[in-house]
């Protein structure tokens, strides 16, 4: 909320009740972050647009406001752009650099590539939701409105990495924590993001973000395995879902219909 807050400020619009503030005050306030703000987007628009929405839902059951001037406000179009995944070479790039210099970071981006997860749901890991026996994990996955728990599984191949990181937390505590290291204390999101755009993109030019990696071990999964099997270890409720991630899917599938062999006679 910093830089809409930053527009309502520059705005003078702070001063005015809630329950005078009208959908004409919210664009407004949308319109101003480009001003204050290095980079701006259509998907930033709606997101921010999203985000200040939902804080509107306890002031409407406290009455403190009577209506959600901001559902009024139309979305703006955005364009759905391939998203940019690490090629081999960048792959063996960014593993030898980071296993040679920032160890943790290294250990964590491995564990989250394998595990099916989210950023988020892998930072907010304790060790007691790590079943290392059975080879699963426990997180809290966010589904629309509602959160529920589920098991993801601790693939063979990554194993060897929880039982480390297991290994160096205490009682209580999460896996990534500061430095990406067991500790008391949950980290946010952008932390992560940060380490990535600090150490991956600026120092080895790279382009493609650190959730990419999600959609990397989709495709691979799916490949090696089905779009089901993928969709499964992403918790989706259903794989058009999981087609989104599989990003060579729609490749493979237009060589599969390429090759078949029904002669009309």
């Amino acid at each position: 909320m910093k830089y809409f807050s930053k527009s309502t400020i520059s705005l003078k619009y702070d001063s005015i009740p809630i329950k005078d503030i009208t959908q004409k005050h919210i664009k407004l306030i949308l319109d101003y972050c480009p001003k204050i703000k290095s980079y701006w987007s259509a998907n930033q628009y709606n997101t921010y647009k999203k985000d200040i929405s939902s804080l509107y839902n306890p002031l409407l059951e406290l009455q403190v406001a009577l209506h959600n001037p901001v559902k009024e406000l139309k979305k703006q179009k955005v364009i759905k752009r391939i998203r940019k995944t690490l090629s081999k070479e960048e792959r063996k790039k960014v593993n030898d650099f980071l296993r040679e210099t920032r160890y943790p970071f290294w250990r964590f981006i491995h564990i989250f590539f394998h595990s099916g997860g989210r950023i988020k749901e892998l930072l907010s890991i304790k060790k007691e939701d790590v079943d290392l026996v059975n080879q699963k994990y426990k997180c809290i996955i966010q589904k629309g409105k509602e959160y529920k728990e589920e098991f993801r599984t601790i693939k063979d191949v990554a194993l060897s990495l929880w039982q480390e990181v297991i290994g160096e937390a205490n009682k209580n505590e999460y896996l990534f924590s500061v430095g990406l290291r067991p500790g008391v204390s949950k980290i946010r999101r952008e932390q992560a993001t940060r380490r990535w755009k600090r150490h991956i993109k600026a120092k080895l030019n790279i382009d493609a973000d650190l959730y990419s990696l999600k959609h990397s071990n989709t495709d691979e999964t799916t490949d090696i395995l089905s779009l089901l099997d993928a969709s499964k270890m992403n918790s989706h409720t259903n794989t058009k879902t999981t087609l989104i991630y599989a990003v060579g899917e729609k490749e493979r599938q237009h060589q599969r219909l390429r090759q078949v062999q029904n002669s009309f006679a």
